[in-house]
């Protein structure tokens, strides 16, 4: 029993951090693409490609890293709500700093406002990248810790 907890507790951990990570890229494009010209790189206007590939490497990452299909889409839900944590701090700190001249409150609903196409495309877009990474790690044998760990082996008769 107290295995079988610990197993869960590990496995809660796992979805968290991959979640925040998924999260901090769903943040960062989401900052990019409402304050392009504070960001690395600075433009003019976002790019739809940068945009795209930070999303698709991170969800391809962590499909390396997730488990089974049902936590990687636990996974693409709870980045959503990181997404905006991090998007919002992100955006906080030109302010307090003095580069850009924008109200607090207006920062909260430029990046859901204008962030909102971001965040309904990265769900979809990290569950496609997440099977693919899922596809990439069994394809090449890339398994993760877990795979490696004691199983019973069935008897022979």
């Amino acid at each position: 029993m107290r295995l079988k907890l610990s197993e869960r507790a590990l496995r809660i951990a796992r979805t968290a951090l991959l979640s925040t990570f998924l999260g901090l890229a769903v943040g960062y494009t989401t900052f990019y693409s409402v304050f392009p010209n504070v960001t690395v790189p600075a433009s003019e206007e976002p790019s739809l490609s940068l945009i795209l590939g930070v999303l698709a490497m991170a969800g391809l990452l962590a499909g390396l890293m997730t488990e089974d299909l049902r936590m990687g889409v636990v996974q693409g839900f709870l980045s959503i709500p990181a997404g905006l944590v991090i998007a919002f701090a992100l955006a906080i700190s030109p302010v307090l700093t003095g580069f850009l001249e924008v109200q607090v409150d207006d920062i909260f609903s430029f990046i859901t406002r204008l962030g909102l196409p971001i965040y309904l495309f990265a769900l979809p877009l990290y569950i496609v990248t997440g099977i693919a990474g899922m596809l990439l790690r069994e394809r090449f044998g890339l398994h993760s810790e877990s795979f490696f760990a004691a199983r019973p082996s069935p008897q022979r008769k």
